[in-house]
């Protein structure tokens, strides 16, 4: 497998977000009591270069992820709605002339978003979820392991606007992940824009971020920075289908890779 200290971030870091008013609501709001939605992406990430630790992009070896990572939100309650997903990888890299691939689970996430309710026209919830990782084979000693257990607390915040005369949202999510051992710990911001251009269609512009921190001695050397913006459109097909097409690319980083994602997702209601 190959893995570096940001292996986790690989691909299009999934990050829900809101059909205002043509599908349903999510992100910052609640999930209707006894609502599933269930979305099933796929990504295929590439990378020929990466960024070393001043910034400065530097060629690699080929780097290629496909990814499945069927996602579900269940309503609850009136202010939980239950989260998850798991994630089915296959690497793909080059090294020295030797293909080197591996493929399987490489993680599962669930967890909890709290609804805490709406100040200023503004949207809150709190989201805390447990991480599994699947990850095999990586010699690098800050990258996740297989069994390692991750957590994550993260506060969204959403709220609706006019855009000349379309109906439009932003959804943004500030989290800390907290990893254990000696893997870094991580702070991500992720923003997504989206406008309904019709009751059927929208456009959606997301930005992620993340930096990665470590304590004590030798936390230079495990640091890692990210930032991407992505670019989605989506169809609604029917009552409970709906289909999204995604493009995103990096923009900037330090040690991290260079990648560039497109995926296709659909959605069901329940």
């Amino acid at each position: 497998m190959v893995t570096s200290r940001i292996g986790a971030k690989f691909g299009v870091v999934f990050s829900v977000v809101a059909l205002w008013p043509c599908v349903t609501l999510a992100g910052a709001w609640p999930q209707p009591r006894n609502h599933l939605q269930v979305i099933v992406p796929f990504t295929v990430t590439t990378a020929s270069a990466e960024y070393d630790a001043e910034g400065k992009t530097q060629r690699r070896n080929r780097y290629t992820k496909r990814e499945l990572s069927p996602y579900a939100e269940y309503g609850f309650s009136k202010n939980i709605t239950l989260v998850s997903t798991f994630a089915l990888t296959q690497e793909r890299t080059s090294w020295l002339g030797t293909q080197i691939s591996q493929r399987g689970l490489s993680r599962v996430e669930t967890g909890a978003r709290f609804a805490l309710g709406k100040w200023d026209d503004t949207y809150y919830s709190f989201q805390p979820l447990l991480i599994w990782h699947g990850a095999m084979g990586t010699t690098d000693p800050f990258a996740s392991q297989r069994g390692d257990i991750d957590g994550e607390f993260g506060l969204t915040m959403g709220r609706h606007f006019k855009w000349l005369g379309f109906n439009g949202f932003s959804d943004n999510l500030i989290a800390i992940r907290v990893r254990p051992a000696n893997r870094p710990s991580e702070m991500k911001a992720n923003l997504t824009i989206g406008v309904s251009l019709n009751k059927d269609r929208q456009v959606m512009l997301k930005s992620e971020s993340y930096v990665t921190f470590t304590k004590g001695s030798g936390a230079a050397a495990s640091q890692s920075q990210s930032n991407k913006l992505g670019l989605s459109v989506v169809q609604r097909i029917d009552k409970t289908v709906t289909m999204e097409v995604n493009f995103s690319k990096s923009l900037t980083g330090r040690n991290a890779i260079k990648q560039t994602s497109t995926g296709f997702s659909l959605w069901y209601n329940f």
